[in-house]
């Protein structure tokens, strides 16, 4: 177990993590000529070797019928979020579509629309749905992530940078987000006396830092970083 040191006004503070664990997409050209005088122009005549003018497109011997409409598919979940163990809902719906088999999180062969419980679903999951039609084939796809839970822990500060004793510890801040240094997410922790807080978070990587209040509402600067995957 790691202890990391937060150099701040308040002498240390140190965070530590501690578990982490599961929570319960031609052109033709035009030839002018100059008249000359009152002469009326001179009118080369046709070259016989060229064949006749003809606006209209030679015609085709087989041309195309309609295009066949491409298949469309969608696929949605009740959540897009569960706790570990729980069953989610998947519904689609396809066009233009004869048959559907799914993978990923779910197997077999689907009608083109309906709905299905699937689960218990114990961690972060892609569901695909392939559809098949006489135009060609259409994929979705969607996730559903698990929540776990990551636990930080620390030793409260005991002095002020300058050596004397920290009386008025308030409490402190803890900051997170999915980029170092680039914390979206805070929440407070208002009692000094607490020393654990168990945050429950979708899968993925968290970069984690804390701060100390007193008081007077002063904060500290951020503690050292530390990174936990949630599975």
């Amino acid at each position: 177990m790691d202890w990391y040191c937060l150099p701040t006004r308040f002498l240390s503070i140190l965070l530590v993590t501690a578990s982490v664990a599961l929570a319960g997409c031609s052109g033709s050209s035009g030839a002018g000529s100059d008249a000359a005088g009152d002469e009326p122009p001179v009118t080369q005549p046709d070259d016989p070797a060229d064949p006749p003018a003809d606006d209209d497109p030679p015609a085709d011997d087989d041309p195309p019928g309609d295009p066949t409409d491409q298949p469309q598919v969608s696929l949605s979940a009740s959540d897009s979020v569960v706790a570990a163990g729980d069953s989610v809902t998947l519904t689609w719906s396809a066009s233009n579509a004869t048959s559907c088999t799914a993978s990923g999180g779910w197997s077999g062969t689907k009608g083109t629309s309906g709905s299905a419980q699937v689960g218990p679903i114990t961690q972060s999951t892609t569901f695909t749905l392939s559809c098949q039609g006489a135009g060609g084939n259409a994929l979705a796809m969607l996730a559903v992530d698990v929540l776990g839970s990551v636990t930080l822990a620390w030793e409260p500060p005991t002095e002020n940078v300058d050596g004397s004793p920290l009386t008025d510890l308030a409490g402190y801040r803890i900051y997170y987000g999915e980029f170092s240094r680039n914390y979206t997410e805070e929440l407070a922790v208002d009692d000094a006396a607490e020393t654990e807080y168990e945050l429950t978070l979708p899968s993925g990587a968290y970069y984690f830092a804390m701060t100390a209040l007193d008081s007077d509402g002063n904060e500290s600067d951020y503690s050292n970083e530390v990174i936990r995957v949630v599975n």
